[in-house]
């Protein structure tokens, strides 16, 4: 069975939740969400607090998740006056670093959904790092909390 298996078959078995960490290997997940936007959309993001409790960098490639045919780093940049969104082809984390995923900010988005979560649900994701190594969490699905800014893509 690989890391990958084990941690979501944990995860699922103790129904851990946005609020709980999820630790697998070096990479600590907290606080994960997912913005619920109209069912019509076919994309949305996600957000959460990435801890990196190794002593080495941590190279985060991308992650997955079931409700999304891929799930990519993006980060939010003025360039010219204008806010444009970006993949990044990695995202790295230096020992100890801690990196929170926000609205505005760098974030994760899952692509060509099948359908939009509703709010209320919880949603699995996982991030790759390292050599084949995956941290996954449950993210909460929500409409937001004032204040956040409002991101399409």
């Amino acid at each position: 069975m690989t890391r990958y298996t084990i941690a979501c078959l944990v995860n699922v078995i103790l129904g851990v939740g946005a609020a709980m960490p999820a630790i697998a290997g070096s990479l600590q997940l907290e606080d994960a969400w997912v913005r619920a936007l109209p069912p019509v959309q076919r994309n949305t993001a996600a957000y959460l607090v990435l801890h990196n409790r190794s002593d080495q960098p941590v190279s985060i490639r991308g992650g997955r998740s079931p409700v999304a045919g891929r799930v990519e780093v993006h980060r939010t940049r003025e360039i010219d006056g204008y806010t444009r969104m970006e993949q990044l082809d990695v995202l790295i984390l230096g020992p100890g670093e801690r990196l929170e995923l926000a609205p505005g900010g760098t974030h994760l988005m899952l692509l060509d959904l099948e359908r939009m979560p509703e709010a209320g649900e919880r949603v699995e994701l996982c991030l790759d790092y390292g050599q084949d190594e995956s941290a996954c969490t449950r993210a909460e699905v929500r409409r937001g909390e004032p204040g956040d800014h409002q991101h399409h893509h």
